[in-house]
């Protein structure tokens, strides 16, 4: 990124929290939320005029917050402190989205500053990168490195070349891993968001009581699939509601057994991705294959993956985090590579943010003639 720390101002309004964050580098000098949690409760989900009206209530306060808090002013010569801005286009809520790159739009006018485009995936993907403003100097990274977004509206293994060079390996063909878990949390009754009580109620969970379906075993690539399994669980909650209503004990073995059969599927497609024999060619690894390799039969293929990184909403879950670094050292003690998972510096980097919008932005070429008017919302953007 050269020698000079490049200042980014960000906005993200692709769901329900209102962000704004202002970097120095990788380095995170102020990073503000609006919370609109209490607003959707009731509805049990985002409801997106309601989100809208929010972001458009709360944006221009939580843009003059995290200037102050970054040490800027909100005058006329703040267009000489900012090298750019940047804005989340997708994906996201529609009207949501609409709401930050608006306002965006005026600021860059109004500073005569460079607005960014940027994808709100991509920014999950290269989260671990961030560092606190007290960071000295951002680590060495050794691409290629394998991203796994794991959130409430995404689950994606992304294959990092280097920054920008992006190949999806697999994703979700349904539901993601943080839907499905929030969704069973809302079968249970745990309320708005649920995913968080949930991995809380799991603690006190046995995850063996009850068997639930694995999704995807029989399908070699490195796809998804989290729909069956929540089906599977609406079945088995109405199944032991009809008997008699859940105790206390149920409902953590309820909530212990869902989450660890959406983390077993991500660590199953996971280890595939590690033990392919050429994901050039996106080549899946089958059943007889990963057998013959764990009875040492044949060779192990090392993997040209080096690090892995895990963003997104769900990328908080400590059982997660736990799995990833259980098949991680699996995988060592067969090839001996060692492949060190990364992780955002703190976990209210993993939801939604304007910190790792300003991050993307810094990678991005500042020379590149952006013209901020013709920006758009992109609900359904993907990467790579």
């Amino acid at each position: 990124m050269g020698n000079k720390e490049k200042l980014i101002l960000a906005i993200d309004t692709s769901c329900d929290d209102t962000s704004v964050a202002v970097l120095a580098g990788t380095r995170v000098l102020a990073n503000v939320q609006a919370s609109q949690t209490n607003i959707h409760q009731q509805y049990g989900g985002v409801f997106p005029t309601l989100a809208k009206q929010a972001h458009q209530e709360h944006i221009a306060d939580c843009v003059d917050l995290a200037l102050k808090r970054a040490g800027l002013s909100n005058s006329k010569e703040q267009k000489t402190n900012l090298d750019a801005l940047a804005v989340t286009v997708g994906p996201g809520l529609a009207p949501a989205l609409e709401v930050g790159i608006n306002y965006a739009k005026k600021l860059a006018q109004k500073w005569q500053t460079p607005l960014i485009p940027i994808n709100h995936i991509e920014a999950h993907a290269i989260s671990p990168l961030l560092n606190p403003q007290t960071c000295q100097a951002p680590r060495t990274v050794n691409f290629p490195v394998l991203a796994l977004v794991i959130s409430g509206g995404h689950s994606e293994f992304i294959l990092i070349k280097k920054i920008g060079d992006y190949e999806r390996l697999g994703w979700t063909v349904d539901d993601s891993a943080g839907e499905c878990l929030d969704k069973i949390g809302r079968m249970l009754d745990l309320g708005y968001p649920a995913g968080p009580v949930l991995e809380k109620l799991a603690k006190k969970g046995k995850s063996n009581r009850w068997p639930l379906p694995l999704a995807m075993t029989a399908v070699e690539n490195f796809n998804l699939s989290f729909s069956g399994l929540k089906t599977a669980g609406h079945q088995l909650i109405n199944q032991l509601s009809a008997k008699q209503p859940l105790d206390a004990q149920s409902v953590c073995d309820l909530a212990a057994c869902v989450q660890k059969q959406v983390f077993a599927q991500i660590n199953f497609k996971l280890e595939r991705i590690l033990f392919s024999p050429d994901l050039k060619k996106t080549t899946y690894p089958n059943k007889q294959y990963l057998k013959k390799i764990k009875r040492q039969e044949i060779q192990a293929p090392v993997t040209e993956i080096n690090e892995v990184w895990l963003g997104g909403g769900v990328a908080a879950n400590i059982v997660l985090r736990a799995s990833i670094r259980k098949t991680l050292s699996n995988y060592q003690k067969i090839t001996k590579k060692k492949i060190k998972l990364f992780l955002p510096y703190h976990k209210k980097f993993c939801a939604d943010n304007a910190a790792m919008i300003a991050l993307v932005a810094q990678f991005r070429s500042l020379k590149k003639n952006y013209h901020p008017q013709e920006l758009d919302r992109q609900p359904n953007l993907k990467i790579g």
